[in-house]
């Protein structure tokens, strides 16, 4: 069979035993035809076959984002970045937010992201009056980095209706300057007011933020994102598939079903798998504790929730952020085992950063995949240092321990909460070194081939897409990416000084160095 494409003068990391070590890909169409070695040049090359030299690079399955936030990634993209890498202090993020103001329009918001309280020199966030003297004249809105928490300056505390005589729900906390009791502008938590008061961009802003985002995904090898959002609606579904359709997004993607939305997404005949392979459903995100705002959800609200959206046919996806979470999710599990016949379809722990070695037998016995995100080790691991004991680091994103005992385990980078660079996370997985240089339990650490793993067949495996993609060989989705140089000679002291040239959709082209 003649290829369309042929990938040659490469090494490979396929996933496959089939195809060890190919010295060649071909390509027909979207499929791969033939990873085998190069005497089959001659055969698989017609007049018009196309010929990509991978100058001795690695080529490995694109990589698959098993947790992430596009849309949420490309909004932040069109907001004022004040990640610690643009800023070190209120005075830079109260200068980026006055440059920014000089090109909105009066009346219109003024909007930043980003920003880590931690990070800056202050060791806290803005307040309000110091975001007035930045912008005194437009409502302002600055996003932390988690998405957890907002800081508003005066214009826009008032736009929110937000006064000293607001009271507070379960879900949000206002902050208050301790001196006077009066509100410092830092809102925790989901707030109505805010979220009702500040009006969402406008499709051609989030068209052009996906298109950054897409090109940032493409950039590090990511062919393929799961939104894991606990909001997703119908209304996200049919928003995203327009711009999927337009060409906006260009890495397939699973989008998750909020738990509230599943019966809206039941009576229009979607579940786990409905699409195509550019586009389809995914789990049911079970997040009680950030859909209600309660952080310790009852056992029986959440054995309720986790058994209808089973019983519609979705794939499961607790949010897993502590050891609570963590038992009450394996009892979930325990419960639908009980009240149905039907096995639950390859259920996922999303996150999952502190499991104690006790429960490391249940968590295998749960056959739950743990989807996990390096980039969050790397980031939080300094705070884990501080604030736990020697014993306990040891429960902290233990990898190791999970393979050892049998756990699936995929990554992703949770974006924009994280970048969403996998090599950054693989060299994290790796080597345990989080921000700062420390290194936190080196006895967790993965090899290399499996952090790869971890980032692309895992990730496809755990949105039951396996068989379609994932790994180099015959007849799968030709979704590749091409390396520089070998990520697997990586090492704390020597870390990966390549990158990825080449990334391919469908066995296309979509990005390249």
């Amino acid at each position: 069979m003649v290829a369309d494409l042929i990938l040659r003068n490469l090494r490979a990391v396929t996933f496959a035993p089939e195809c060890a070590a190919p010295e060649l890909i071909a390509i027909k169409g979207n499929k791969i035809i033939y990873a085998g070695t190069n005497e089959a040049l001659g055969q698989m090359k017609g007049p018009h076959t196309r010929e990509l030299d991978c100058a001795g690079g690695i080529v490995i399955p694109g990589f698959n984002d098993a947790h992430c936030h596009p849309l949420a990634f490309a909004i932040t993209l069109r907001y004022v970045d004040c990640s610690p890498a643009q800023v070190s202090c209120i005075a830079d993020i109260q200068a980026a937010l006055r440059d920014k103001a000089g090109g909105v329009p009066r009346g219109q918001w003024v909007r930043g992201a980003n920003y880590d309280a931690a990070a800056l020199a202050e060791k806290r966030p803005p307040n309000r009056w110091e975001l007035d003297q930045a912008v005194p004249h437009l409502p302002v809105v600055l996003v932390e980095r988690s998405g957890q928490q907002c800081v508003l300056n005066s214009s826009a505390l008032e736009r929110c209706g937000i006064s000293e005589r607001v009271a507070e729900s379960g879900a949000s906390k206002l902050g208050r300057y301790p001196a006077t009791g009066k509100l410092d502008g830092v809102v925790s938590g989901n707030n109505e007011l805010v979220a009702k008061a500040i009006p969402p961009l406008s499709e051609q802003e989030i068209d052009a933020g996906l298109r950054l985002a897409s090109a940032e995904y493409l950039s590090h090898g990511i062919t393929s994102v799961q939104d894991t959002s606990w909001s997703n609606g119908y209304r996200h579904w049919a928003a995203m598939k327009g711009f999927k359709d337009r060409g906006v997004l260009a890495p397939r993607l699973t989008l998750f079903a909020g738990f509230d939305a599943v019966e809206e997404f039941v009576l229009r005949g979607l579940k786990t798998g409905s699409g195509d392979d550019q586009m389809r459903l995914g789990a049911a995100k079970i997040a009680l504790d950030e859909s209600t705002g309660n952080p310790r959800p009852s056992q029986e609200d959440l054995n309720r929730a986790a058994l209808e959206a089973h019983l519609a046919g979705f794939q499961l996806a607790f949010h897993v952020s502590d050891v609570y979470a963590l038992e009450t999710s394996m009892r979930a599990l325990e419960f639908i085992r009980k009240c149905s016949p039907v096995e639950p379809i390859r259920p996922r722990f999303e996150h999952c950063p502190v499991c104690p070695p006790a429960l490391l037998p249940a968590l295998a016995k749960s056959g739950a995949i743990v989807v996990a995100q390096p980039n969050l080790l790397y980031t939080t691991g300094p705070h884990y240092l501080q604030e736990v004991t020697q014993e306990q680091l040891k429960w902290v994103f233990p990898f190791r321990s999970f393979l050892e005992h049998g756990i699936s385990l995929a990554f992703s980078s949770d974006s924009p909460l994280t970048p969403c660079d996998p090599l950054r996370a693989i060299h994290t997985a790796v080597t345990r070194m989080v921000e700062g240089g420390a290194m936190l339990s080196i006895d967790e650490s993965i090899s290399v081939a499996d952090a790869l793993r971890m980032y692309t067949y895992a990730g496809a495996y755990a949105s039951l897409e396996e068989r379609t993609k994932g790994r180099i060989a015959v007849g799968k989705l030709a979704d590749l990416a091409v390396l520089s140089g070998d990520p697997r000679q990586m090492t704390a002291e020597e870390p990966f000084d390549g990158k990825v040239v080449v990334t391919l959709i469908d066995g296309k082209v979509a990005w390249e160095s």
